[in-house]
């Protein structure tokens, strides 16, 4: 386990691992999520978007992160021991392989935006900002940080801070919402935006939520991650509808704009920055089995070179590819799990179940079907489906 992970107490709570869903939930992100949004509608986002993204968000963290509880609720465990137990050594590597190229994708973004916005603050390249922010962070990494939720603290009173000169001075004074109805596509990818915002850390929930006694402490950090991205969303919609634009750093360096906005945004992007690395190196471990500092550094140094290109200008992209190849995990992870709960016998899942969906998926999404998640979880579950039917079948004749 990385350095960085909060130590398990004896009675592990809610607040002792806030500080993870709290900078996911309250990352910048999520502003130039909802302008991109607005940019695609040319105004206000329906608010049916915004209620069925936060279902689907709560349901997809509620049935991962429950795997995390102790038992008998849950397994008790963090994703890289649960692996193990619900897959074969082929599909552990590549269920690590596949987020830590997500986690990959998120350190570049996260440097990427914090770089460019303290290049801007100090009048410098955005790949020397990139660097200046970065390297700073990798060395605190490979050293060992232990104050999570005091470091999650800052930021989210970073972000709280950026999201209230937004709203103030630059956000349109009208409302972010509108009760028209999108297309069916249209639904279809705004809520596979929210999803693919969200799962990678979905998938490591369980890291989150190990040794947590109820599903009451779930459902609190579930709040503390959906809460504030759909609020800081609705900022960002404000933010694109009052400026015209959904580049966050532009506008704020713009001669007569606000410097001190800037410096959030360094500052905010440091817990998702480290919430990438805690884990993006695990994965990259369960994938290709190395010590813990060399995987970091391949991490990071993927990382950074995606952040001095700006790969934060490729959000909206990004989380679309990201939300047909790990969400639909979830869905036989799930089934197995509910039913061994039950006192039925464990059985690993094949690795048939869940690639051909993520792969097809994929694929849909790099030809820019926007129905591509959609058909990622109907052709899981479907897979799902005939492999539990036909296990059960098998089981049947054995007896």
């Amino acid at each position: 386990m990385p350095a960085i992970l909060p130590k398990l107490a004896a009675t592990r709570r809610w607040h002792h691992v806030a500080g993870a869903w709290l900078g996911i939930g309250t990352s910048p992100g999520a502003l130039l999520l909802g302008a991109g949004l607005a940019a695609r509608y040319g105004g206000p986002v329906p608010l049916i978007s915004i209620l069925l993204s936060a279902l689907f968000m709560f349901i997809l963290l509620w049935f991962q992160g429950s795997l995390g509880l102790a038992r008998p609720l849950g397994e008790g465990a963090n994703l890289n021991q649960i692996t193990p137990r619900y897959f074969g050594v082929g599909t552990q590597r590549m269920v690590g392989a596949v987020i830590a190229l997500g986690m990959v994708g998120w350190l570049g973004f996260n440097i990427g935006l914090g770089g460019a916005s303290l290049g801007a603050l100090l009048h410098l390249p955005d790949a020397a900002g990139a660097l200046l922010l970065g390297l700073p962070i990798v060395a605190l990494s490979l050293r060992g940080l232990h104050s999570w939720n005091r470091l999650a603290s800052l930021t989210t009173l970073a972000v709280l801070a950026l999201v209230g000169i937004i709203v103030s001075l630059l956000a349109a004074r009208t409302m972010p919402v509108t009760l028209a109805l999108p297309t069916p596509v249209g639904l279809v990818m705004d809520v596979a935006v929210f999803i693919g915002y969200i799962s990678v850390f979905t998938v490591r929930a369980p890291d989150f939520t190990v040794g947590l006694p109820s599903r009451r402490d779930l459902l609190a950090v579930e709040g503390l991650l959906i809460i504030p991205i759909l609020l800081i969303a609705l900022a960002g919609v404000g933010l694109q509808q009052g400026t015209g634009s959904a580049d966050l750093v532009g506008i704020l360096a713009e001669p007569g704009g606000l410097a001190i906005g800037n410096l959030l945004v360094a500052i905010s992007v440091i817990a998702p920055t480290f919430t990438a690395l805690y884990s993006g190196a695990p994965a990259l471990q369960a994938a290709f089995p190395m010590q813990e500092r060399l995987a970091m550094l391949i991490i990071t140094s993927i990382g950074l070179t995606l952040a001095v290109l700006r790969f934060d200008l490729k959000l909206l992209p990004w989380v679309t590819v990201l939300a047909a190849m790990l969400p639909p995990l979830v869905v036989p992870l799930a089934v197995e799990s509910t039913r061994r709960r039950r006192g039925n016998p464990d059985r690993l899942i094949p690795l048939w179940v869940w690639a051909p969906g993520a792969l097809f998926s994929m694929l849909l999404s790099l030809m820019h079907n926007p129905l591509a998640p959609l058909v990622g979880f109907l052709v899981t579950a479907l897979a799902t489906a005939g492999w539990y039917f036909f296990s059960r079948r098998r089981l049947v004749r054995a007896t």
